[in-house]
């Protein structure tokens, strides 16, 4: 199955390609180093995977394209459905509306890590995943916002939402809440696909 863009391609040029996902855990052993916009590119470890009490999804991206694309890392927003197995990740600033009867009186948005894939290349993207989820329900009788538990229990199939562009997020540089918000919305596209999860490697 073909990645679906949700939004038009900006820059032209192909969507980026999301072609499988594993899980286990630990991070993914050949996962691709995340940084933040205009951070070095920090020095390879030789340490041993160790478990963190989080379920770790790679998913691998593909670039088709002649020039690098810059992929979001940063986990925004993720669900699960216990009935139909399926686990969704946003790894975008495009995540769903609260709850009906819920009203967030502001947002804090934070500037997520990227990956750089090269031109016609490939890199896997470790997402690490709570094995409990916290979901936003209305209060009694309507009434302000509580959470509540849900394990995440078999995952079958992970819904991937992926935001990329040709070029790294723009730093906000002292911008308000909002005007970072229109920044991250603004920057890029969002690809979409379903995939089947398989057992990741546990060494390189």
């Amino acid at each position: 199955m073909g990645s679906r863009p949700t939004r038009r391609r900006r820059g032209g040029g192909e969507p980026l390609k999301l072609t499988a996902a594993t899980i286990g855990a630990v991070r993914h052993p050949n996962a691709a180093i995340a940084r933040l916009p205009g951070e070095p590119e920090p020095a390879p470890t030789a340490a041993p995977m160790a478990e963190d009490g989080h379920r770790h999804v790679g998913v691998e991206v593909e670039n088709p394209n002649d020039t690098p694309l810059h992929v979001w890392a940063s986990l925004k927003h993720y669900d699960f459905d216990p009935n139909t197995h399926v686990l969704t990740l946003w790894l975008t600033e495009h995540t769903p509306e609260p709850p009906p009867g819920i009203m967030m009186i502001s947002q804090h948005p934070r500037t997520p890590e990227q990956v750089v894939v090269g031109a016609h290349g490939s890199a896997i993207i470790d997402v690490a995943i709570p094995h409990i989820i916290r979901k936003r329900v209305s209060g009694a009788e309507g009434k302000g916002m509580q959470f509540v538990e849900q394990r995440i229990g078999q995952i079958d199939h992970v819904e991937m939402h992926v935001q990329y562009a040709d070029t790294p997020i723009p730093r906000p540089d002292g911008a308000d809440a909002a005007r970072h918000h229109q920044l991250l919305m603004e920057h890029g596209d969002v690809v979409q696909e379903r995939l089947s999860l398989n057992a990741a490697p546990t060494s390189r």
